[in-house]
């Protein structure tokens, strides 16, 4: 028999309906879990990529001058640096 696990916090309402989504996809519970997780994961990694490695909003340029003024801003009202 396989080993029972719990998932803490879930209210009947998200209960039933995940295991609905199972039902209608013919698929045990497990395996949407397994499913929902992996492409939790690959949209996370997608939106960090799109971060990291996106299209640049300002030439180097324009960022040096924009932090050598947040700088000089951060000295004025004393803010650590």
């Amino acid at each position: 028999m396989p080993e029972v696990k719990t998932i803490k916090g879930i209210d009947d309402e998200t209960w039933t309906n995940f295991k609905s989504l199972a039902a209608k996809d013919n698929v045990k519970l497990a395996t949407l879990l397994k499913n929902m997780l992996k492409e939790y994961e690959k949209g996370k990694n997608i939106f960090w990529k799109d971060i990291l490695k996106g299209k640049r909003i300002f030439t180097e340029e324009e960022a040096e001058k924009i932090e050598d003024l947040i700088r000089k801003k951060r000295k004025e009202y004393g803010f650590r640096s």
